[in-house]
């Protein structure tokens, strides 16, 4: 019996050595939601973008995630939203590239920001339950000429969560946007250098032991790109995370973030049957990102052209 122990006690020694390496016990939940809160020179229908706030704010306390990071968050409705979910979420950022040589709330501030009254923020903003102790601004230096993001102080937002008594970074993010099959071999290529100045970003501020992940509007079409592969045989969204020097992760297969067959918003700027996911969860050191989950809408008014999505990080 003893030596039977003895041996069985070996056996899960040796399995858990072999197991992959898992990050801590702790977890924290993540949305991340495109707003399609476009500012007023883009969409002066403040109307309809109060009443969609108004819908994503139902969205958003339904899901009642940890943290919360929104994308195109431009106009004064988005404003009034983030106003609104202040008692559930009392740390927030600014908004990106909102301000540029003096930036009031930010721990640090980099990239090309632009004081230009022809160039409005990023739209990119982190709301978190738990206490935010940096908050680090990158305006991406790369850049579209020619497309609307060229307009935008596009970036990210670097932030330290403490929570379960240790520190969780992450990066909420927006990338360069196609506009046209023309647009789509140069705006990826602005994709994957942005995605390289965030992982810059991260590894000029985070300790090395700190873990790390990226929630955003990555604009990379999953399942498109899977055609779309470059001399080494990878993916499109294989070379976001080579790009990134982490992993990227979605929704599975039949579920689209951006689903143009199911959300007459997204039928308005594509072709109808356009589906693809774009919205992405992931892991730059340290964190392990669970599935990646899409948020469908209950009815009622349809708060956005993209579905958000939600995972669980453990860190």
């Amino acid at each position: 019996m003893r030596r039977t122990a003895i041996l069985a006690a070996a056996v899960t020694a040796l399995s858990l050595l072999a197991a992959p390496a898992r990050a801590g016990e702790a977890a924290v939940s993540v949305l991340s939601f495109n707003l399609w809160q476009l500012p007023w020179i883009a969409n002066p229908d403040t109307a309809d973008k109060q009443a969609r706030a108004q819908a994503a704010e139902s969205v958003i306390r339904a899901q009642d995630t940890d943290v919360v990071v929104l994308e195109e968050a431009f106009s004064d409705q988005a404003e009034d939203l983030r106003d609104r979910l202040a008692d559930a979420y009392p740390f927030q950022t600014p908004l990106v590239g909102q301000y540029c040589s003096t930036s009031p709330g930010w721990t640090s501030i980099a990239g090309n920001c632009s004081n230009s009254p022809f160039v409005v923020n990023g739209g990119v903003t982190v709301l978190s339950k738990y206490p935010i102790t940096e908050k680090h601004q990158l305006v991406y230096r790369n850049s579209y000429s020619g497309t609307a993001d060229y307009l935008s102080n596009k970036g990210a937002a670097l932030v330290r969560i403490f929570a379960h008594g240790k520190a969780l970074w992450l990066a909420g993010t927006h990338l360069q946007a196609d506009e046209g099959p023309e647009t789509l071999p140069k705006a990826h290529d602005i994709r994957m250098a942005q995605l390289r100045e965030l992982r810059d970003l991260a590894a000029a501020h985070v300790p090395d032991g700190d873990a790390v992940a990226v929630a955003g509007d990555l604009n990379i079409e999953y399942w498109a790109g899977q055609d779309r592969r470059d001399a080494a045989g990878r993916t499109q969204a294989e070379q976001g995370e080579a790009a990134l020097g982490g992993t990227l992760e979605t929704t599975g297969a039949g579920e689209y973030t951006f689903d143009a067959a199911t959300n007459p918003n997204a039928a308005k700027s594509v072709p109808a049957g356009y589906r693809d996911s774009l919205d992405y969860v992931g892991s730059l050191r340290r964190a392990e990102v669970g599935p990646v989950r899409l948020v469908h809408y209950d009815g009622g008014t349809i708060p956005s052209d993209h579905y958000p999505v939600r995972a669980e990080i453990h860190y």
